[in-house]
């Protein structure tokens, strides 16, 4: 299953990057993310525990950052998920990507989830919300870097 969200943050990409790159900051937009033992910036090979909360289920990660382009791109592989009712075969890669645009950043976030337990029925489903579907939750990412503070 692929999931993407796409948008458009009124700042130029070298002041959005840190938001990306700084896994503390990495963790306050990211609203699925209750902890993440990764500091300082991520770096390729670093690997760290990611514990996640979705639809009111816990579920703790291995985690890796798999690929860095300075300023550009961020890719993160989850494995060995472990929690009640999850399927231990369940990974997720994860890849933010930074495009400069007149001033402006346009990020486009990109997770694809393979062997979850997702039944087959509702996948086009999925797919469709998170397509077109309206988002009810403000884009924190986009508020954070647009913040005056």
């Amino acid at each position: 299953m692929r999931i993407v969200e796409k948008s458009k943050i009124d700042r130029p990409a070298d002041k959005v990057w840190p938001f990306i790159i700084r896994p503390e900051y990495f963790m306050k937009w990211n609203t699925k993310i209750i902890a993440m033992d990764a500091q300082g910036e991520f770096r390729v090979g670093q690997t760290f525990i990611t514990h996640y909360r979705m639809n009111s289920k816990e579920i703790q990660c291995s985690s890796m950052a798999t690929a860095i382009e300075e300023g550009r791109r961020l890719e993160l592989r989850h494995s060995n998920c472990v929690g009640k009712g999850n399927n231990p075969e369940l990974e997720v890669h994860e890849k933010i990507t930074l495009q400069a645009e007149n001033g402006h950043t346009i990020v486009l976030k990109e997770v694809v989830i393979t062997n979850h337990d997702i039944p087959c029925i509702l996948i086009p489903i999925i797919w469709f919300v998170t397509r077109f579907g309206k988002t009810t939750e403000p884009d924190l990412l986009k508020l954070m870097c647009e913040s005056d503070d």
